[in-house]
């Protein structure tokens, strides 16, 4: 399939364009058309780029054959006539006779020249007429310092085509609809339409001069201006991102594998973000939850727990539960702990040959912890051991049983090495490995929420209490966004700020979500997922 035929709606506003014609309900729709769809951008940009060369009067010696930019377009030289076609020679012709005048004529050199000069007054005055004309090509202008093309892309008068630009020192481009952009030295930007660009290196303040929303890609996500003024800062190693009043970021990785929100009414515990549907045992039942409808209550027994199955692993490192660049696991809990000395009660398992991954409390001898276990390349299996014993600054065994629900949550960035166990957002313990330590995780071994894959166990290691909203991710969620969760939950949505009583919403996770940035405060972002890790003070 050709391009043309891949977007002809792209194609026939392309045309318009190209002719003058695009009215403004063309160019919205063509805005609409393009926006997120790279492979329609390039279409369109290339098309743009050949009609604006096209424009420009052709060099001396060269001559174009034009069949539709979409169809076919040939340059070539120019090739000498043959020797005896060099000269012109008008030769004498007979006239037709006609009834009313039958007498000879002919024309002559002189009424050809003025016919000549007639068609090339003509011809440079349709060009002096599209020059004068505002060209619906251009996307941008520069208002003041210097910019050099260094990519697809043209510079004209100042007037800047969809293209790939350094700014070499401090410059000020404006946006064809308005809107201005304050560019550093030695920034690299890509614009792509008069209302979405990429930030590549350096540093971009956007300046709002409509209530247009203007979109900027950079290397950890998309943002949103909706009207608002944006600052973007890719010179440290964390970008930073300052929000406007109605800034909104789309970070480039935010979903989790898995997701089990337990509202829905299905035989089945329906995972939202993935294909691990959980099986319940008879000892796990639904039962009220602080979000939504739903939760699980465990009773404790053999037959307390949720089967997940193995995310279609085959082998180690493999499947939906295949994790090396980190790892979070995060859940509601309100659990209670027996008197029984040395159990283990499993709020989430994953069996794997030396893959093994497990959030757990543990009571022994009096005495309660929170285990995190994960295997580390290069380490092998440790578990991170959180006292439940309350003291500098730790949770309490009573604290964590008072009857209400608890956020819990253990993750592990490979990047930085850390490896943490949080409750109610704040990190209770962590150990620091290598950075760059990767982890192994997935594979043939089954997964579970509740107690242990290992069946001769499951009386041993049964939960007793409730849980809600189950999440897995392959990577390590930042403090930042587990207080933001936490704080959504508060309000009475899900995890990530939607609404628990919509049916969509249990069912399947939206592609990408919309994160709120507060007008005036200065976000560090996570080079890995563009999520935000904290917010700059100083």
């Amino acid at each position: 399939m050709t391009q043309p035929e891949q977007f002809p709606e792209v194609s026939a506003i392309a045309d318009a364009v190209c002719s003058g014609n695009a009215t403004p309900e063309l160019m919205k729709k063509l805005e609409q058309l393009l926006q997120g769809n790279v492979e329609a951008q390039q279409f369109y940009y290339d098309y743009i780029n050949v009609h604006a060369r096209l424009s420009a009067t052709p060099k001396q010696g060269t001559s174009l054959v034009y069949r539709r930019i979409t169809e076919e377009l040939v340059l070539k030289p120019d090739e000498p006539l043959p020797e005896a076609q060099s000269n012109i020679v008008l030769e004498h012709q007979q006239p037709k006779e006609s009834d009313s005048n039958k007498n000879n004529s002919h024309i002559s050199p002189k009424n050809i020249l003025i016919w000549l000069l007639v068609l090339i007054a003509f011809v440079a005055t349709l060009f002096w007429s599209f020059a004068q004309r505002p060209s619906p090509l251009f996307v941008a202008d520069i208002i003041d310092g210097k910019v050099t093309l260094v990519g697809q892309g043209h510079i004209q008068d100042n007037a800047l085509l969809a293209g790939v630009y350094r700014i070499d020192q401090q410059a000020t481009v404006k946006l064809l609809d308005g809107d201005i952009l304050h560019l550093g030295p030695n920034s690299l930007i890509k614009i792509f339409n008069n209302r979405e660009l990429r930030l590549r290196t350096g540093i971009l303040k956007l300046e709002a001069t409509t209530n247009e929303n203007t979109l900027i890609h950079t290397p950890v996500g998309m943002l949103h201006s909706n009207g608002s003024e944006l600052t973007v800062d890719l010179r440290y190693p964390a970008p930073r991102v300052t929000g406007g009043k109605n800034t909104v970021l789309i970070p480039a990785r935010w979903r989790p594998n898995h997701f089990w929100s337990f509202n829905t009414n299905s035989d089945r515990v329906i995972d939202s973000s993935g294909n691990a549907d959980g099986v319940m045992g008879a000892g796990a039942i639904r039962a009220q939850g602080l979000v939504g409808q739903g939760a699980i209550k465990f009773d404790h027994s053999a037959n307390a727990r949720i089967g997940l199955g193995n995310g279609g692993g085959m082998a180690r490192g493999t499947g939906s539960f295949a994790a090396s660049d980190g790892v979070t696991i995060e859940a509601l809990v309100r659990p209670q702990l027996s008197d029984t000395s040395n159990e283990v009660q499993q709020l989430f398992r994953k069996d794997s040959n030396g893959g093994r991954l497990q959030l757990s409390l543990r009571r022994e001898a009096g005495k309660a912890e929170l285990n995190f276990g994960v295997f580390i390349l290069g380490h092998g299996y440790e578990l991170l051991t959180l006292p439940l014993d309350g003291r500098d600054g730790r949770i309490s065994s009573a604290e964590l049983t008072d009857g209400g629900y608890h956020h819990i949550a253990a993750t592990y960035n490979a990047e930085t090495g850390e490896k943490a166990i949080y409750i109610n957002g704040q990190k209770q313990v962590f150990y620091q490995y290598p950075a760059g330590s990767k982890m192994l995780s997935g594979g043939p071994g089954s997964a579970m929420i509740g107690n242990t894959p290992r069946e001769k166990f499951w009386h041993k290691e049964a939960f007793f209490g409730v849980i809600d909203e189950v999440a897995f991710y392959d990577f390590a969620l930042t403090g930042y966004m587990l207080n933001l969760h936490i704080n959504n939950i508060k309000q009475g949505f899900n995890y990530y700020g939607l609404a628990t009583n919509t049916p969509a919403n249990n069912i399947s996770l939206p592609e990408r979500p919309r994160i709120n940035l507060a007008p005036s405060n200065i976000y560090e972002l996570s080079p890995t997922t563009g999520l935000p890790q904290r917010l700059i003070t100083d």
